[in-house]
């Protein structure tokens, strides 16, 4: 711990000394600036309570400074409000020069710096990190000036204080190196542990204030509650400074690149992510993926078979595993899928499907674990064979219309609709305006088409909303599905799952848009909610979820080309389509 702590002073001393040597000017207003803030509201908060203290008592009370003691006590109370709302003042008109400065010396950093736009919001991290440096300087000058006041006022606190302190970092320092909860709470957000030490020191600082009054030997009143109010704001900037430093560590790579000429943007792996990449190590891999089948397979495991698959969806890896026992008899084949801290969504996701409904094109799944923190999705894996891209382009049809046929089971749609919202829940008129706007740039012709569905949004919403729902899989890629001897499918990936009203998802290109109604006459044969469904509401269904997709891309001239499609699907009459059926 010592080490990392060291090694954030001296990273903080190498900025500081850059923002001293390019803009002292600004750099010294700031920290000024910066106590002038912290000793202002500490007055401004202290003075009114002097105030009801003198309001209480009949006159200047004696533990009042001698020099206070003979004024009139009315013209006291106003000179002390006055002194409190003009500390105020003082510490509004000192965050303002903050602010300023801060905008003001991170321009000219930037400037001098002669760097060419590295990310994004580069001036902003700029300016606070100025200020988060220019903070922890002044609040480390705060803490001097109020340890050298306890020093002449009260060194009895201070010397307990002091104590305290000593005796808080050799155990934090202890609990750093013995328990991973402290290590990782301190690595990652120190803030909070330090405030729960400076506030129990605050406490316990506070009962020795008390045990010297009534032991008899107390300081004066009037400089125990000055010391009292010091400490506090003392130990807050304790915690201000923590934060201050963890936060400009935390951007180091990027201050380092837009300050000093000799750096580059390096972007540093974040600790989740080396944590997840070291267990693809041997012998760590073989180690928790025989954990993890353990409880599959019925008996020991005495060697693995790994591959690695091509996956194709960043921090999420695949595994190809074999088992095999100790007379080398096979336990079977399974498919692990170990997902990154920021993709443990998408794993939960999938679970929660797979779980629930056997019928879908997927492997099945056969258990839900955690390893290391990282969610982990084991399934049974069978003979199959990946599709190329060509054969994929002519099977996705099937795949879709397979997904048609396959009713939700009753708790999917239960959690599903009590979560997210449906595709005519999705779509609204914010939508139209923006569109429109596109539209007038592109002929009168195409601002119709817009103003008409915008008249007929609340009953395409309404045919929308009546429609039973299908399972959605957008994951519908070559890499992501294997197809079995039987000429069965099955998709590897259902982390975005999704309940959209049916012909949702289906391929709008009009070679593959025509077969969506043989589709649905396949899909009725097996599901009986869906005998009323008109052929005009599927292609409705299809043709807006498309159009909320290009919508979401950005893709407006794609979106406003499938209006007058979405508009002919109106012109027939649902209930005329349905009778025919």
């Amino acid at each position: 711990m010592l080490s990392h702590i060291m090694t954030t002073i001296r990273w903080s001393f190498s900025i500081g000394n850059k923002f001293f040597k390019v803009v002292p000017w600004d750099t010294s207003v700031i920290v000024i600036a910066t106590l002038v803030s912290q000793f202002s509201i500490l007055l401004a908060f202290l003075l009114p309570l002097k105030i009801i203290m003198l309001l209480g008592s009949g006159g200047v009370p004696r533990y009042f400074p001698t020099f206070l003691a003979n004024y009139n006590q009315n013209i006291l109370v106003i000179a002390l409000s006055i002194a409190a709302i003009g500390f105020y003042i003082a510490y509004l008109v000192a965050e303002k020069i903050i602010s300023f400065g801060s905008q003001r010396g991170a321009n000219y950093l930037l400037l001098k710096s002669h760097k060419m736009a590295l990310f994004e919001n580069q001036e902003g991290i700029a300016r606070r990190g100025f200020q988060r440096y220019s903070s922890s300087l002044a609040s480390s000058v705060f803490l001097l000036l109020v340890t050298v006041a306890l020093f002449w006022l009260y060194p009895e606190l201070l010397i307990f204080i002091a104590f305290y302190v000593a005796i808080a970092f050799l155990v934090l320092a202890f609990l750093y190196s013995k328990v991973e909860k402290i290590k990782t709470g301190l690595d990652t957000a120190p803030g909070a542990i330090v405030t729960t030490l400076t506030n129990v020191g605050f406490l316990l600082a506070f009962a020795f204030m008390v045990s010297q009054f009534l032991a008899g030997d107390p300081p004066g009143l009037f400089i125990a509650i000055i010391s009292l109010i010091m400490m506090r704001q003392g130990f807050s900037r304790i915690t201000g400074v923590v934060n201050d430093l963890r936060g400009l560590y935390v951007q180091r790579f990027k201050l380092n690149a837009l300050f000093f000429h000799g750096h580059v943007l390096v972007n540093e792996p974040k600790q989740h992510e080396t944590n997840f990449w070291t267990l693809f190590r041997s012998p760590q891999l073989e180690e928790w993926l025989s954990n993890v089948l353990q409880d599959i397979v019925s008996g020991p495991i005495e060697k693995l078979r790994i591959q690695w698959f091509k996956f194709g969806i960043p921090d999420i890896v695949a595994l190809h595993v074999q088992a095999y026992g100790s007379d080398k008899n096979t336990h079977g084949a399974y498919f692990v899928k170990l997902y990154n801290a920021n993709r443990s969504s998408l794993a939960k996701h999938e679970a929660t499907l797979l779980a629930e409904d056997t019928n879908l094109p997927a492997l099945k799944l056969l258990s839900v674990n955690e390893v290391e923190g990282f969610q982990c999705n084991v399934m049974q894996w069978h003979s199959a064979k990946r599709l190329s891209q060509k054969e994929f382009l002519r099977v996705k049809d099937r795949v879709s219309a397979r997904l048609m046929a396959i009713e939700p089971e009753r708790k999917i749609l239960s959690r599903f609709t009590r979560s997210r919202p449906l595709l005519w829940q999705r779509i609204n008129t914010v939508m139209l305006e923006r569109l429109h706007t596109v539209a007038e740039l592109l002929g009168r012709e195409h601002v119709d088409h817009v103003e008409r569905l915008g008249k007929e949004l609340e009953a395409i919403k309404c045919r929308l909303g009546e429609l039973p729902l299908i399972i959605v899989n957008p994951d519908q890629e070559a890499d992501l599905i294997l197809k079995a001897d039987n000429g069965e499918f099955a998709m590897l990936h259902w982390g975005r799952w999704a309940l959209e009203p049916i012909g949702a998802n289906w391929p709008t290109q009009v070679s593959q848009f025509e077969t969506l109604g043989s589709a649905l006459e396949e899909a009725k044969s097996v599901r009986p909610d869906l005998h009323n469904v008109s052929i005009e509401d599927v292609n409705l269904s299809a043709l807006m979820y498309a159009f909320e997709k290009m919508y979401a891309r950005q893709n407006f001239v794609g979106a406003l080309k499938l209006i007058p499609r979405i508009l002919r699907c109106l012109d027939v009459a649902p209930e005329t389509s349905r009778a025919s059926t």
